[in-house]
C-alpha cells in the first residue's frame, strides 16, 4: 500500500470525511448487487449439515469471538454468503461490526475472558483491537471474506493490520517461524501458526496496490509457509509431525497437524499468481501430504488421532480440513484430480459425524501438546467453537 493510500484510507476511517457517505452509497449498490437474489443455503446440502449451519446461526453473534474458535464459523457462513446466502452474510456483518465497535473498549482482563488460549499482547492501535496469539491473528481471513463482498474500508484496513501485526510485532522462535503467542519460543512450534503467518501475509499481498510493499508480504507468507514444510513435513512418511518440541522432531503425527499444513498451503496458492516460481513447488508439498492421508485414512473414512496408529480414536475434524484443502486443490488444478475415492469415504464418514440436530461427535478437543503426549482420548469432551466451522467449510468445497 502507497504511504498516500494509506493516508487516504486513515482519513476515510475517521470522523468528518466528506466522501464518506459517498463512498457508502457505493459500497451499499455493490452488496444489493451482490444479494440481488437471495439464493439461501445449497439445495444439495444435507439436511445434518443444514441444520449444523442452522444451530451456528442460532447463537448471538456478539458471542462469537475474534479467536478461530469464532472466525472460522464465520468464514464457514461466508463461504455460502459468496454462493448467495445472504442470511450467512448478514450475521457476519453483525459479527464484525459489533467488534469493531466493542472491543477497543474492553480492558486486557475483560478482553481475555473471550477466549481459551495465551493471554498474548493487545494491538488496540486500529479500528479491531486484536490479541497477537497466533490462533486470534485468523480475524483477517473472515474479515478478507466480508470486503470482498462488501468492500468496506474497515475491514481492508483489519486485513493489512494484522498482517503487520505477523511482520513487525509478533514473535519468532529461533527458526524464524510465527510464535505461537508471546510466552511460547522455544518450548514448541507447531503447524498451525504456519497457517496463521501465511495466509495473513498472503491477503495483505493481494489487497496492496504498491508492488514493493506487497513484494513484502509475499515474502513473508512464503518464508513461513517454506518454513513450516521443512521442519513439519516428513517427506518420506508424507504425513506431517505434531510439531517441534523443544527444537527437536515431535514423535508422533496428530490428525489435525495434516489440516494445519495443508490449510497454509491453500492459504498460498489461493492467491499467489500461479506464474510465480514459488507455485509449483509448493503445490507438490500439497500431493506429498495429500498421498500420506490415502495411506492412512481409515476404512470409515477419518483419521486417526495419531494418524499412523490405527489403535486411536477415528476423528472428523482433521478429516474436514484435509478435505477441503484437497478438494480445492484438485479443482483448481494444483494437484493431480486422483483422490475421488478419498473425498467420497471422508465425506461419509463426516455426514455420519453429524447428527439430525446438527450437532458434531468424533471430534478431538485436546491439541498439538496433549497429541504428543498421546492423550488420543480427548473426544467429544466439550463444546469447541472451531468444529462446526471446520465442517462447514468442508461441506462447502464437498457440495461444489
Amino acid at each position: 500500500m502507497k504511504r498516500r493510500e494509506f493516508t487516504n484510507l486513515a482519513a476515510l476511517l475517521g470522523t468528518g470525511s466528506m466522501l464518506t457517505p459517498l463512498l457508502s452509497k457505493a459500497a451499499e449498490n455493490h452488496l444489493t448487487s451482490f444479494f440481488e437474489n437471495d439464493n439461501g443455503l445449497p439445495k444439495n446440502l444435507p439436511s445434518n449439515i443444514r441444520a449444523l449451519v442452522e444451530n451456528v446461526l442460532k447463537q448471538k453473534f456478539s458471542d462469537v469471538n475474534t479467536d478461530w474458535f469464532g472466525s472460522i464459523q464465520i468464514e464457514g457462513l461466508l463461504r455460502f454468503a459468496n454462493r448467495g446466502f445472504k442470511q450467512g452474510y448478514e450475521f457476519a456483518d453483525k459479527w464484525f461490526k459489533y467488534h469493531i465497535e466493542n472491543d477497543g473498549k474492553l480492558t486486557d482482563e475483560e478482553y481475555f475472558k473471550q477466549y481459551d488460549g495465551p493471554k498474548a499482547r493487545i494491538l488496540r492501535d486500529g479500528p479491531l483491537a486484536f490479541v497477537i496469539y497466533s490462533a486470534n491473528l485468523g480475524v483477517s481471513f473472515p474479515v478478507h471474506e466480508l470486503y470482498k463482498i462488501n468492500k468496506d474500508a474497515t475491514a481492508k484496513r483489519v486485513c493489512f493490520d494484522v498482517a503487520d501485526a505477523v511482520l513487525h510485532y509478533a514473535g519468532r522462535d529461533r527458526f524464524g517461524m510465527l510464535a505461537h503467542d508471546d510466552y511460547n519460543y522455544m518450548n514448541f512450534a507447531i503447524p498451525d501458526t504456519a497457517y496463521w503467518a501465511t495466509r495473513t501475509n498472503a491477503i495483505a499481498a493481494t489487497l496492496c496496490t504498491d508492488k514493493d510493499v506487497a513484494a513484502i508480504y509475499w515474502k513473508q507468507a512464503i518464508f513461513q509457509l517454506e518454513a513450516g514444510i521443512k521442519y513439519f513435513l516428513d517427506k518420506e512418511k508424507k504425513l506431517v509431525r505434531t510439531g517441534l518440541f523443544k527444537g527437536e522432531n515431535a514423535t508422533t503425527y496428530w490428525c489435525r497437524s495434516q489440516g494445519w499444513l495443508l490449510w497454509a498451503i491453500a492459504g498460498l496458492l489461493r492467491y499467489l499468481p500461479p506464474s510465480h516460481p514459488k507455485f509449483k513447488p509448493i503445490a507438490e508439498n500439497m500431493k506429498i501430504i495429500a498421498d500420506g492421508v490415502k495411506k492412512y485414512q481409515s476404512k470409515s473414512g477419518g483419521l486417526h488421532v495419531l494418524v499412523d496408529d490405527p489403535s486411536t480414536p477415528e476423528e472428523v475434524t482433521s478429516i474436514s480440513m484435509v478435505l477441503s484443502a484437497l478438494k480445492e486443490g484438485t479443482r483448481k488444478g494444483w494437484i493431480p484430480n486422483e483422490y475421488d475415492e478419498v473425498f467420497a469415504k471422508a465425506w461419509a464418514f463426516i455426514l455420519k459425524s453429524v447428527d439430525e440436530k446438527g450437532n458434531v461427535h468424533n471430534a478431538y478437543t485436546g491439541w498439538a501438546v496433549p497429541a504428543e503426549q498421546k492423550q488420543v482420548n480427548k473426544i467429544d469432551e466439550r463444546f469447541m467453537g472451531f468444529v462446526p466451522g471446520i465442517i462447514i467449510v468442508a461441506a462447502d468445497e464437498m457440495i461444489r
